[in-house]
């Protein structure tokens, strides 16, 4: 990707080039990119970028990891993302649905959003039971490795060879499972066909999680998970709230949302 010069000049010239180095950073996605690729697609020298760079990371708006040395976007930016998409108050409106699948089921519940390769987290119901997990709001995952993630994948009619960036998204996440893009075309195929998704121990260790978007007209995905440790969310267990999920978003989604249709 390369950006497009503005017709005038930018009345701040450090605003836009930080801005610049921002859509670069966007554009490179999860796996990141180099020093040496940002100064070659910005037209600038490598030593603006870098102090930019380091600025925006003193920002939280881009890091750098240790083992690779690659830069991507970090937490700050994606809040952005965050707060402007929930503008919509979609926890708020999911809220009794929400409610109703947690007190039915016992377990932890998310809300999430697609966030190109990754799923946002945008609102979660924990159970009287303690579960520990490291998902929090507004935090992402890998589509591919989360119930939610391919439940929207499957929903939205993702196949094929579009599969792959999803699959590779997962190569370079911290902890979790590596997913092919094989064994993702699968899962999907198995979700669209049965209505809901699962993930096993794939995302964190003893976790099991059952998932099943919604979908609207002109609109985003969304999807709705239930977590559980793994000893009670077995087999059995899963398509219990699969079904579950299924019924009680059907009845409870806000208006204009409706549960994605199987096959």
């Amino acid at each position: 990707m390369t950006t497009t010069p503005p017709s005038e000049a930018s009345p701040v010239g450090s605003v836009d080039k930080a801005l610049t180095l921002l859509e670069l950073l966007a554009a490179a996605g999860p796996e990141g990119t180099t020093l040496r690729d940002i100064a070659a697609r910005s037209g600038l020298n490598k030593a603006s970028v870098h102090r930019l760079l380091r600025a925006l990371m003193h920002r939280g708006f881009a890091e750098q990891s240790d083992g690779d040395q690659l830069y991507r976007l970090s937490t700050a930016a994606l809040g952005l993302s965050h707060a402007f998409g929930a503008g919509e108050n979609l926890p708020a409106l999911f809220a009794p649905a929400l409610a109703s699948v947690s007190e039915h089921t016992q377990e932890l519940v998310h809300l999430g959003q697609m966030d190109g390769a990754r799923v946002l987290y945008l609102d979660k119901v924990e159970p009287q039971r303690t579960l520990r997990v490291w998902s929090r709001i507004g935090s992402r995952a890998p589509a591919a490795r989360t119930a939610m993630g391919r439940a929207m994948l499957a929903a939205d009619g993702i196949r094929g060879e579009a599969l792959a960036a999803y699959a590779q998204a997962t190569e370079s996440a911290d902890g979790g499972s590596v997913i092919t893009a094989e064994h993702l075309a699968e899962v999907v195929s198995v979700t669209a066909d049965r209505g809901w998704s699962t993930e096993i121990e794939e995302n964190e260790q003893g976790i099991a999680c059952v998932g099943v978007a919604l979908v609207r007209p002109g609109g985003r995905s969304l999807a709705v998970s239930v977590t559980g440790p793994i000893e009670r969310m077995d087999e059995r267990r899963r398509g219990e709230v699969g079904e579950l999920l299924r019924e009680q978003l059907t009845r409870l989604a806000p208006l204009d949302f409706t549960v994605a249709a199987l096959g």
